[in-house]
């Protein structure tokens, strides 16, 4: 099994704080885990060596996305935050001619009404 295959187990933070020791070894061992404070994800613990694939990942797609034309200030705003990871392709189509409007198309696709029925929550 690959680490992009494993699956990250669900944890309680009490349950973190009394056997963190044991899910540092286990992290480490390859093993993911994400620790939940009432029942939201809070955090992850992860291997160093995990950490550090998804570091070099992170950074071949900005190098790629950046070759391939986009501003470094959209990479900078996706890097901090302030915009969503896949603006990182947004764009990249400008000279295409058979994706000219693809921008506008989107655009209205998302301002008509869906036919799905509404779920109720």
């Amino acid at each position: 099994m690959t680490c992009l295959e494993t699956e990250m187990e669900n944890i309680s933070m009490s349950e973190a704080k009394s056997r963190f020791s044991e899910y540092l070894s286990r992290a480490a061992s390859g093993e993911r885990f994400v620790v939940l404070r009432r029942q939201r994800p809070l955090a992850a613990i992860i291997g160093a060596g995990e950490l550090a694939r998804l570091e070099r990942s992170a950074e071949i797609t900005r190098r790629l996305a950046q070759s391939l034309g986009q501003s470094r200030q959209l990479l900078d705003d996706i890097e901090t935050g302030l915009a969503h990871p896949a603006m990182a392709a947004f764009g990249l189509w400008k000279n295409e001619d058979d994706l000219a409007d693809l921008e506008e198309v989107v655009s209205k696709n998302r301002q008509r009404k869906s036919s799905r029925p509404e779920v109720d929550l």
